[in-house]
């Protein structure tokens, strides 16, 4: 009886590590999307003319197609199978990346990015759900670290596909769209039963307005993040070039923020479990806000390359330090509807970022783009130091 029970221990925790595993890989296809369109379909509508707003407007279509998503999938993933659902966002994915090759005027693209912004979200929420879910306690740290590195390297593969393929014809999205295809065989590892993200019988209420009034600071936090990545992403390239950095430069430029992102988040999530998570948050907090002001200083210089990368570095550590919070503090419905919720902040953010910045550029020049970068970091720095540096409320079980 006691060799059956351990076999049976050693098969969950087999198909544990497997749904690990893919969900860290199945985010890489999701995060190429967002990393090409963001710059690709920016830059080419600046290059026809386009009024910047109406260029930040254009962009906040994917984030609000990943609020929609947010809204909805909590509800299906408690009637339906979650894997068939991350089939069929992968292959809407790769569909609007054609797409967008396909059909090239603005009012297409505006309903082919919020339809690949409805997808993408859906492929963040569930594997971040499954990561969460799978993952044991005292792994979440590195674990997480492993799934935000991925993360960014998806970013990073989305924008370094512009200095190979350019920015004409279909060849950026036909780049775009492979990558998407080879990101969704992770999804042959999971192995799920349908019961991950049931609801208890304690009657206890869930959903993304009972979790945001559990964890407002780890949402702000979220939110923070992406609005620096949706600005960045969308108008660094466009800030460098007026600064007469030629593209290719500007472009690698902004690989290489994400390449900080993506290998140094190891690091920073094995300095959270050692030291300190409040600690590395402070320290990634009032980073970012130095380097991103120490960027016209710098951006003509050998030291724009390092300032990238540690610039990239801090702002991606605050997201994996509210990953680990969600995992640590929150089970089965509850998960989901954070999960759904973070995802929501990357739509919310990527809203205002590239709408707000379009305008402030309109108004006052792409000079203020340092600026625009460290502002909500400053916010997000001042009501931390209120919570105390609690990421979740007091009453939710362990403290960060």
């Amino acid at each position: 009886m006691a060799l059956n029970e351990h076999t049976q221990s050693g098969i969950a925790t087999s198909v544990a590590r497997r749904n690990v595993i893919g969900a860290i890989t199945l985010v890489f296809g999701a995060d190429v999307a967002m990393g090409l369109t963001y710059p690709l379909l920016n830059l080419l509508l600046e290059a026809r003319g386009v009024d910047e707003r109406i260029i930040g407007l254009n962009a906040a279509m994917s984030p609000l197609g990943i609020i929609v998503m947010g809204v909805i999938l909590p509800r299906l993933v408690a009637k339906r199978s979650s894997a068939p659902i991350a089939w069929i966002a992968m292959a809407c994915l790769a569909a609007s990346i054609l797409a967008m090759g396909w059909f090239t005027s603005l009012p297409a693209w505006f309903a082919i990015r919020f339809a690949l912004g409805a997808a993408a979200g859906a492929l963040f929420t569930l594997s971040e759900a499954w990561l969460m879910h799978f993952t044991a306690d005292e792994n979440r740290g590195r674990t997480t670290a492993i799934y935000t590195t991925v993360m960014a390297t998806g970013f990073g593969a989305g924008t370094a596909i512009l200095p190979f393929a350019g920015t004409e014809g279909m060849l950026p999205f036909v780049m775009g769209a492979a990558f998407i295809a080879v990101g969704s065989l992770p999804l042959l590892l999971i192995r799920l039963d349908g019961s991950e993200f049931k609801a208890d019988e304690s009657g206890e209420k869930t959903g993304m307005i009972v979790f945001a009034l559990a964890a407002p600071l780890l949402l702000l936090g979220v939110l923070t993040m992406t609005l620096f990545d949706s600005i960045m992403l969308s108008f660094f390239p466009i800030y460098a070039v007026r600064l007469s950095l030629e593209l290719s430069t500007a472009a690698w430029l902004l690989g290489a923020a994400v390449a900080g992102a993506a290998l140094f988040q190891l690091p920073i999530g094995w300095l959270a479990d050692r030291w300190s998570r409040r600690g590395v948050i402070w320290i990634a907090t009032l980073g970012t806000c130095s380097l991103a002001l120490s960027m016209p200083l710098v951006i003509k210089t050998w030291l724009a390359w390092p300032l990238a990368v540690a610039l990239g570095t801090c702002a991606y550590a605050l997201y994996s330090l509210a990953l680990v919070a969600l995992g640590d503090r929150f089970k089965g419905p509850m998960l989901v509807a954070g999960s759904a919720a973070v995802a929501a902040m990357w739509g919310i953010g990527g809203i205002i970022g590239p709408s707000a910045t379009g305008w402030i550029f309109k108004v006052a020049g792409h000079e203020t783009l340092p600026y625009v970068l460290a502002a909500p970091y400053v916010v997000f720095a001042v009501l931390l130091a209120v919570s105390g540096g609690h990421l979740v409320r007091q009453s939710w079980r362990k403290q960060l």
